[in-house]
């Protein structure tokens, strides 16, 4: 059986449709992993700015002696 020129047609354009599809499919999930890594490291970071700090005593912090107290 032989196909007409105009369903030909149509069928390399689905074809192509189809092909871009799967490019922009396979770019969005390429596009969101990295913006999940972004987001995983930049909470990342948020919990370490969050994290309480140790109270330590500053090394070189001129105590005030005892005649000045």
């Amino acid at each position: 059986m032989q196909i007409s020129e105009e369903l030909a047609a149509l069928i390399r354009r689905a074809e192509g449709a189809t092909a871009t599809a799967r490019r922009l499919l396979d770019e969005n999930y390429r596009w969101r992993c990295s913006v999940e890594r972004q987001l995983d490291y930049m909470f990342e970071l948020g919990a370490e700015f969050r994290r309480p700090s140790v109270s330590r005593p500053l090394a070189g912090v001129d105590q005030p002696a005892d005649e000045d107290r």
